[in-house]
């Protein structure tokens, strides 16, 4: 009997829940459009240290704005890291000096840092800057 009362409640409750409609709004969009904006980077130039101080400009505040959730900011603070890495990357191959990968991984720490709202990756990004440039610098001689 039980079982009886339990199937006619579970059915009913079926019933009444697939029966309720949905009402399409077909009012008009009232928003106002938005104009999209852009914004070019200046093509980076320098030398590989001068380069490499640009993204340690770039890096130098980055956690903070990922705290604040000043997108535009830290958005316009990655293109420009990687417009820096763009010219930077073919420099440190001719240079014949093997830190690629280690520029490389900076790079990523800064994208890893906003896409993910780590913080900590553009601080260490920011740290690790420094120490490239001075294992760099006696190789490149000067």
């Amino acid at each position: 009997m039980k079982h009886l009362v339990r199937s006619a409640v579970l059915l009913t409750s079926i019933l009444s829940l697939s029966s309720c409609a949905t009402t399409i709004d077909s009012a008009p969009d009232t928003t106002a459009p938005t104009q999209a904006t852009t914004s070019t980077i200046a093509t980076p130039s320098g030398e590989i240290v001068d380069l490499l101080q640009q993204l340690s400009t770039v890096a130098d505040g980055l956690g903070q704005l990922i705290v604040d959730g000043d997108t535009s900011k830290w958005k316009a603070k990655v293109a420009e890291a990687d417009a820096i890495w763009v010219v930077l990357e073919p420099k440190i191959r001719e240079s014949g000096i093997d830190v690629v990968d280690s520029v490389e991984s900076i790079v990523r720490l800064i994208h890893t840092a906003t896409e993910r709202k780590r913080p900590a990756d553009a601080d260490k990004a920011l740290r690790f800057i420094p120490l490239v440039i001075e294992a760099l610098t006696p190789l490149l001689g000067k």
